[in-house]
């Protein structure tokens, strides 16, 4: 088995997308003795700003605060147009990061490239790969901030089943295996690639085991695909998370990317996407792609066109944290917030048992591994379309009157293709990350009620 031919994959527009005839030559300006005359970058002199100071939180109680200052030629280079991929020292920090906690050694095949968050680079990634009419391989459910992208492709979009771990290997293979005499798919593009949150998952909060992965990653190299590894959550996995556990020793599950060291000669499928907004700020909009260079190649050139870069100054500012804090401090800072939301997890899964499963139980659900999410299968009343019911009006319009917001569980689904009747799903994704502590109570109290309503309005008791 050969790595994969990156050209059949790519899609017409970024096989055709015209290089930026000034950003080609950026990096010519850094030959030794090269005189540039070439583009029109502002003179950094006439930039207001000195330096920029931040002072950061306390590592513990006792301790004092301590400051990041961005000054001098590194300001200067935040402030000004900066490579496309970008600030140079902060993609050769995340290339060693990288490196280091998914065990790939750093050579040609492979590089990173920084984006405006991940959902940035995985649109861009999207519109690399994909021509109208190419088939998608969603997880299903799957996170919802995708399928507008995918949807104004014009993609087809096909679900795969998932158990508690994820992707359900045997519901793939069945899909791949039997793609041209599958009813659903045999007038179908084969897919391209799979995407699918092993970590966490949003919304359902399942975590693959390294077993699982090998089993789905063994699928997509067998039928020669890309994976589309979406992990903002990676890094707050609950697994192995105690009091007195070691951030920089404990361990951590194998990525995808990690994986494919086992196939060292074909590898350059998996396409991983990794975000700063869970760990350090979501208003930094600061995340970054690792994968095949000529993937990462495509993207570059379409955000060169688009955006021209992504924020030096976000980007600067991350640096000069990572720097100040090295590997070892970014796990150590990374293990606290992970054990923030497993607090959380504990009180928030401790009312909802208090309110949904008292009897008649109303709801069950998978404990979350990892994330902010508790993926809530609600006891409904049948409708016609489903003998599980559908929260969507139960949660979009009858919830919110009670006052309680959460998502209904279609909206995790791809809409309904040509012929396909109305989807459905009897799911609720509830956040923990945000909502008051002394409101939890309430908010179940709030919905266990218009569940119950929904049940008194169809006539029928609640199932013992």
């Amino acid at each position: 088995m050969s790595t994969p031919d990156y050209t059949a994959l790519l899609s017409h527009t970024a096989r055709n997308r015209m290089p930026s005839a000034i950003r080609s030559l950026f990096p010519a300006e850094l030959i030794p003795g090269m005189v540039s005359l070439l583009s029109g970058k502002p003179n950094a002199s006439t930039f207001p700003f000195q330096r920029l100071t931040l002072e950061l939180k306390p590592a513990h109680a006792s301790a004092s605060p301590e400051s990041v200052t961005v000054e001098g030629a590194d300001l200067d280079l935040a402030l000004q147009y900066s490579p496309t991929s970008g600030l140079p020292r902060l993609v050769s920090w995340l290339e060693a990061f990288q490196s280091r906690i998914h065990s790939r050694s750093k050579e040609d095949s492979w590089r990173c490239s920084v984006g405006n968050g991940s959902q940035d680079l995985l649109t861009k990634t999207f519109e690399a790969l994909l021509d109208a009419g190419d088939s998608v391989l969603l997880e299903s459910p799957a996170y919802s901030g995708i399928l507008p992208s995918l949807v104004a492709h014009n993609a087809r979009l096909f679900e795969v089943a998932t158990d508690s771990e994820g992707v359900d290997p045997t519901a793939l293979a069945q899909i791949l295996d039997n793609w041209t005499t599958r009813e659903e798919t045999k007038d179908a593009r084969f897919p391209k690639f799979l995407y699918t949150t092993p970590t966490g998952a949003n919304p359902s909060g399942t975590s693959a085991s390294t077993t699982r992965k090998r089993e789905v990653l063994a699928l997509v190299r067998r039928h020669n695909m890309l994976l589309l590894e979406d992990d903002p959550y990676y890094f707050l996995s609950f697994d192995g998370l105690t009091s007195d556990a070691d951030a920089v020793t404990r361990e951590r599950g194998k990525s995808y990317f990690h994986l494919e060291t086992e196939y060292p000669s074909t590898a350059g499928r998996v396409v991983r996407f990794d975000s700063f907004s869970k760990i350090l700020s979501a208003g930094l909009r600061l995340g970054w792609v690792t994968g095949p260079k000529a993937v990462l190649d495509a993207i570059d050139l379409d955000t060169s066109s688009r955006n021209l870069q992504t924020s030096g100054t976000s980007q600067a500012i991350a640096l000069a944290l990572v720097e100040k804090w090295g590997v070892d401090g970014f796990l150590t800072h990374a293990d606290g917030v992970a054990r923030f939301y497993q607090d959380r997890l504990e009180q928030f899964e401790s009312s909802a048992r208090t309110h949904l499963q008292s009897l008649p139980s109303i709801a069950t659900w998978v404990r979350p591994t990892a994330g902010m999410f508790l993926w809530i299968r609600l006891h409904l009343p049948p409708t016609p379309e489903s003998e599980a019911g559908d929260s969507f009006t139960l949660i979009s319009d009858k919830a919110k009157a009670a006052g309680v917001l959460a998502l209904p569980g279609v909206a995790f689904k791809p809409p309904p293709s040509k012929g396909e009747g109305k989807k459905t799903s009897a799911y609720v994704r509830t956040s923990f990350s945000q909502v008051p502590l002394d409101q939890i109570d309430e908010a179940f109290r709030r919905l266990r009620g218009v569940v119950e309503e929904a049940w008194r309005e169809a006539r029928l008791e609640i199932p013992a």
